[in-house]
């Protein structure tokens, strides 16, 4: 009778009550198999007259809810009445009487499906909790679903009761990534694209959030169905989503809402103690508050930590706050996360969002973030250096700093457009003495690899202006000194480097020494060249070692300074070691993010193939270079040098049209300002010349190429080759200038013979004026111990030739060597003569593919075999690159040299000829 009478009134105080909507009832229930198991047994069971309870608890979105009705429709199925009531917000609707009326020790099996059971209040849930217990032994299954509320708390001792008691417990939590994805398929009835995947997974696995997502998308036209599949239309999260996130933040006490609200700032975990700074409320009260957002579904605690149960909460809970007040909670939150010890590049990206301008302390951040990616992320450095730039405005402390340093790091990353026209601006306005001559050297060290004439330009300007300290006008002598070093203007590089004082700092004091190093370089002084390369590669590494120390990651050295070493190694025949200085600095550079240093090193690199005479490869690495040097104008710097390694290239190829066109770039040359520049012009015009049969023209530019003021007789090119006194003798006797034949070999004798390559050019330039077989047999020995191909080709061809002349039969053995060789690098013209010389001599040697490392089968090279057999099998170019760590330039520079070679121009005549190659 109590029983009866509690429920009579429990029914008056509740009321029928509005039903709050179904959550995807009417799809298919996915990813609860392991929970509906249990359920299904409780049926069964039931099914025998077995009653009993089960809790099904999960916070919000967890599909509860559907979970009853899947119950509901199973009991149904299985004969089994069943009755299903939801509770509502307010503690005022519960269980109406007739369903606590139910158990009846003579009633058939029945199935009771509460829901919400949070929401009842006190007296309800006390009676529904004697129910519980009078119907223990009755065929009787209850099965509640509810979630903690601690603001409601009335709910919360029949679920701990239930719990502890004879109940069976069902905790619901995230979807299985597979079952939330055909959720997505069954509400936007189609296959969801990459962007809808992407969102659900955002969504945190609950079934309540994607199913709001995803139909509010629809309602709000963001989807769009092509060819049976689903796509995003925009980023925008819907009216839908927002208004579940705002029916939750309203169910949270005041205090945990507007904390909520805060955190939503944070795009990381936080702790309750930072949160409790970003609020200004105590820390107790913002553990209360904390602790019911975790309840509600909101949050997540995870060791010490809070975090949002998924992004897209996160992101419509920041989006309920003004814009204004959204931005200063931001900017708030940096200052709460430095305090707390957050290094300035883990804040810098909601700081660079946050701040307006004139707020110096976040432009000092910024600077600071930006130091720290400059060494190993240049890209996202400069992001940052610019808005630095923008806070600080053109009247900040620190502006025309920050302009210097914005400029150098889109010099790194290859900007220079941008790099030069930041600092114009700057130059027209702001900038004291000092601040434009620290603008003006860093300009300088951007422009320098394709303009050394700008370069000059800028040290000029920034020299003359008053007041500079001393370390900045050493750096400013330093770098001048480089770049006229390189230009070939030796005695104003060396009076450039004499204005550097000694400990000035080791950038300047290394860079004066690579400067020097390359004047004896170009003079062919090695011994010494090598001392103060290894003098300026030492500082270099000290100051590394120093920035290590200091817990800063070290600059990668300056590529025109660094090249240095790789250019005398190459000068002096350690060709290997040569180019694995190049492909060292080429992959740190690319590890790093520094464009332009290996773009720089990879044109140092083509001159170095050259020697080593892979003149494929030249080709290639010569094409990818070109292609890939982005913005800056054709100059006087690396440019030029890969320019000239081309047309040599073409002049050993037989390339008529390539010999046409180094005719046309050593024109070109010839006019520039730069002496170095207009030798090599020179030079590499002599060789076209002569190639092409043009020998009235020889003489004359020979003498611009060897004979100006500035030459001192050394051999002109970058890298200076050596093994040119040889070739300058045999086109002087070609031209008829025996005189000069001769003045050439004697150059070649004064060489330092403590150099194997270097004997062996002496010798062979002798040995050719003075037709002398035993010098040239001589120089065919030494050579064969150097990494220089087609230098000893073309000793065992003079060798031969002079032998063939006396009639010796050793003749035709070194021409087959000679042959060999040039036939290996692919030297077609130089074959070409050798298989004229061993005709006069009676012996025909047909033309026959190249083999050896560099050749691979098909008539192509190694490099090129291994990506047309990729492509074959159906990589794209970016595929290719990525497997053979080659850059997409390179992977287009061989598919166009095998298109010219097979005479196809198609991916399909590609794939067709290597399996039919494959077959054979």
């Amino acid at each position: 009778m109590a029983v009866e009478q509690m429920t009579r009134t429990a029914c008056v105080r509740a009321g029928s009550g509005p039903a709050r909507p179904r959550e995807g009832a009417d799809l298919p229930l996915r990813g609860r198999e392991p929970e509906l198991e249990p359920l299904q047994g409780r049926l069964a069971a039931l099914a025998r007259e077995e009653g009993g309870v089960v809790v099904i608890e999960g916070p919000p979105g967890s599909g509860r809810t559907r979970l009853l009705a899947e119950v509901r429709t199973r009991a149904l199925a299985a004969g089994l009445s069943c009755r299903l009531e939801t509770g509502a917000t307010g503690g005022f609707p519960g269980p109406p009487g007739p369903m606590l009326e139910a158990p009846r020790t003579d009633s058939a099996p029945l199935v009771v499906c509460l829901d919400d059971v949070q929401w009842f209040d006190p007296l309800t849930s006390a009676a529904l909790a004697t129910l519980l217990d009078d119907s223990a032994d009755t065929a009787l299954l209850w099965v509640l679903a509810g979630e903690r509320v601690p603001s409601v708390p009335s709910g919360l001792p029949l679920l701990e009761r239930t719990r502890k008691g004879r109940g069976h417990r069902i905790v619901l939590g995230p979807m299985p990534d597979r079952a939330a994805i055909a959720l997505a398929a069954d509400l936007l009835g189609a296959e969801p694209g990459e962007n809808i995947r992407h969102l659900v997974r955002h969504a945190g696995g609950m079934p309540g959030p994607v199913v709001e997502l995803l139909q509010g998308m629809r309602e709000d036209g963001l989807v769009a169905i092509r060819d049976g599949v689903a796509s995003a239309t925009a980023e925008t999260i819907p009216r839908r989503f927002h208004a579940m996130v705002r029916r939750r933040l309203d169910r949270l006490p005041p205090p945990a809402r507007v904390g909520v609200q805060s955190a939503a700032v944070l795009d990381r975990a936080f702790t309750v103690e930072e949160l409790g700074l970003l609020t200004g409320f105590p820390v107790g009260e913002v553990a209360a508050g904390a602790s019911a957002a975790v309840d509600a579904g909101i949050l997540l605690s995870k060791d010490a930590h809070l975090e949002f149960q998924h992004d897209l909460m996160r992101q419509a809970i920041a989006e309920t706050l003004p814009v204004a007040l959204r931005r200063s909670l931001r900017r708030r939150s940096v200052d709460v996360r430095v305090a707390g010890g957050a290094r300035a590049v883990d804040i810098a990206a909601a700081l660079a969002a946050s701040a307006v301008p004139g707020d110096h302390r976040a432009v000092a951040l910024l600077r600071e973030a930006a130091a720290d990616l400059a060494p190993a992320a240049p890209s996202e450095a400069v992001v940052l250096s610019r808005r630095a730039l923008e806070l600080s405005g053109t009247t900040g402390p620190c502006t025309a700093e920050i302009v210097g340093e914005t400029v150098d790091l889109l010099g790194r990353i290859g900007r220079y457009t941008e790099a030069e026209a930041l600092a114009d601006t700057a130059f027209k306005g702001f900038l004291t003495p000092q601040n434009e001559a620290g603008l003006r050297l860093r300009v300088a060290r951007v422009v320098g690899h394709y303009s050394a004439a700008e370069a000059l330009r800028q040290c000029r300007t920034a020299l003359t202006l008053p007041g500079l300290p001393v370390g900045l006008r050493a750096g400013l002598s330093a770098v001048q000194a480089l770049h006229l070093a390189q230009t070939g203007r030796a005695a104003q590089a060396v009076a450039a480097g004499d204005r550097v004082p000694a400990g000035t700092g080791p950038a300047a004091e290394a860079t004066v020494l690579a400067a020097r190093a390359r004047i004896e370089l170009s003079r062919l002084n090695l011994i010494l060249a090598f001392e103060l390369q290894d003098r300026a590669d030492a500082l270099l590494q000290d100051k590394a070692n120093a920035d290590t120390a200091r817990s800063r990651t070290p600059e990668p050295p300056w590529a025109p300074a660094a090249c240095g070493r790789a250019y005398l190694l190459a000068a002096s025949g350690r060709i290997r070691a040569a180019l694995r200085e190049t492909d060292d600095g080429v992959r740190t550079a690319r590890r790093t993010g520094h464009t332009t240093a290996a773009h720089l090193w990879s044109m140092a690199r083509v001159g170095i193939l050259l020697a080593a005479g892979r003149l494929d490869a030249v080709r290639t690495a010569a094409d990818t270079a070109l292609a890939s040097s982005g913005s800056p104008p054709s100059g006087d710097g690396a440019d030029t040098a890969v320019r000239y390694a081309l047309g040599r290239a073409a002049v050993h190829l037989g390339d008529r049209e390539g010999i046409r066109r180094c005719a046309a770039d050593g024109a070109r040359m010839m006019d520039d300002e730069a002496p170095a520049v207009r030798r090599a012009g020179a030079w590499l015009a002599a060789l076209a010349a002569d190639a092409l049969g043009d020998t009235a023209r020889v003489a004359t530019l020979i003498d611009r190429a060897w004979e100006a003021p500035e030459a001192a007789g050394s051999p002109p090119g970058t890298p200076p080759d050596p093994a040119d006194h040889v070739v300058l003798v045999r086109l002087a006797l070609r031209a008829g200038l025996p005189g000069l034949a001769s003045a050439a070999a004697a150059r070649a004798e004064s060489l330092d013979h403590g150099f194997t390559l270097f004997r062996g050019v002496a010798a062979q330039a002798r040995g050719i004026v003075n037709g002398d077989a035993d010098l040239l047999l001589h120089a065919v020995k030494l050579f064969e111990e150097t990494e220089r191909p087609l230098v000893h080709a073309s000793a065992a061809e003079d060798a031969g030739r002079v032998l063939g002349e006396r009639g010796d039969p050793a003749a035709r053995h070194l021409l087959d060597t000679a042959l060999d060789l040039y036939g290996a690098a692919g030297a077609a013209r130089d074959a070409a003569r050798v298989r004229r010389r061993l005709r006069l001599l009676g012996v025909r040697r047909a033309h026959r593919p190249r083999d050896g490392s560099e050749e691979g089968r098909w008539g192509l090279t190694a490099a090129e075999v291994e990506v047309v057999r990729l492509v074959a099998r159906g990589a794209t170019n970016r595929q290719v690159a990525e497997q053979l760590f080659l850059s997409r330039h390179t992977v287009n520079t061989h598919l166009r040299h095998v298109f010219a070679k097979w005479d196809i121009n198609s991916r399909v005549d590609l794939a067709r000829l290597v399996l039919a190659y494959e077959a054979e």
